[in-house]
């Protein structure tokens, strides 16, 4: 179904289906920045455990998990904004 808007036809299904996959995409930020340093965390504490370390590879994997969940969240970001101009 196509509508003119000032001259131009607007596709409204195409609008309704890009909105949607926005709040598709933004809905996965809160997932990603919980399970990028949840799986950080558990592959630190499987390494301190079977390597013996003390703490030490849970802090650093969990703050690489945390910098993956922030990367990923950005680039998302990204995309839902490149998508609405």
């Amino acid at each position: 179904m196509a509508c003119f808007y000032r001259g131009a036809v607007v596709n409204k299904p195409d609008n309704r289906r890009r909105g949607y996959r926005q709040i598709a995409l933004a809905t996965t930020i809160p997932l990603m920045m919980l399970a990028a340093p949840a799986v950080g965390y558990f592959i630190g504490w499987f390494l301190d455990k079977n390597l013996g370390t003390s703490k030490l590879m849970t802090v650093i994997f969990l703050l690489l998990g945390v910098a993956a969940g922030g990367v990923e969240t950005y680039k998302l970001i990204k995309e839902i904004t490149r998508e609405n101009e």
